[in-house]
């Protein structure tokens, strides 16, 4: 498995994850993932206490992963190699003071030039995906906010870019979906144009280490127009 890194020091180092890719295994998979990529690269970070237990019993050591992407969201994700700076960044990521921009493609034509989304999202009781103001949902609704702004409209899709405020699993994908606009792929969350992928990638990543700050860019894959 071959992924770019595109900046490494002795405290991070800095991923261009390609779509396709899963982060780490899942209930009885055996295909390859980023996880079994960084434990062949950087072994010494998977002494850090960090690890998910699957539902077929299996224990995964995620090592220094303090963020994921989905398997067919490609982009920027970094990746502490020492405790203290996996500490430091996943406080930051729940506090939400990292900056994450992506892009993506969405059907039809958005209207607004830049807009908000302030929608709590949640999952309903006998369905994985997620929901704005689900009916029956599983405890509670969590605050999901994202900010739009339209990078290009065209006959039948908008390139957007999206930040966003929290950092809820599938929250874009959700978002989206929600104001009318689907992410072009994204068969899960409602698209009907057919794509070889999710039109979702991330752009851009802004945190900080000690005092010092850190800003990361991708180039944007093929198709993104």
């Amino acid at each position: 498995m071959h992924i770019p890194v595109i900046f490494e020091d002795t405290n991070i180092v800095v991923l261009n994850k390609p779509s396709g890719v899963v982060m780490h295994p899942f209930d009885n998979s055996t295909e390859e993932t980023l996880v079994d990529f960084l434990i062949e690269k950087y072994p010494n970070m998977f002494s850090i206490d960090n690890q998910i237990i699957l539902q077929d019993g299996r224990t995964i050591k995620l090592g220094g992963i303090v963020h994921k992407l989905d398997r067919e969201t490609s982009g920027v994700i970094v990746v502490a190699k020492t405790k203290e700076v996996f500490d430091e960044l996943k406080e930051q990521f729940t506090n939400h003071s990292i900056k994450k921009t992506y892009i993506a493609v969405v059907e039809g034509n958005v209207k607004e030039d830049n807009f908000v989304i302030d929608a709590p999202l949640g999952r309903n009781k006998k369905d994985y995906k997620q929901q704005v103001n689900p009916s029956n949902p599983r405890g509670e609704l969590r605050s999901a906010i994202t900010e739009v702004e339209i990078i290009k409209r065209n006959d039948n899709t908008t390139l957007v870019k999206l930040i966003p405020k929290t950092g809820r699993t599938h929250q874009l994908r959700a978002h989206m979906t929600y104001i009318g606009h689907p992410i072009v792929g994204d068969i899960a969350y409602g698209s009907k144009i057919k794509s070889e992928r999710i039109m979702l990638h991330a752009l851009n990543l802004k945190f900080k280490i000690g005092e010092k700050d850190f800003e990361f860019e991708v180039e944007v894959p093929e198709g993104f127009e």
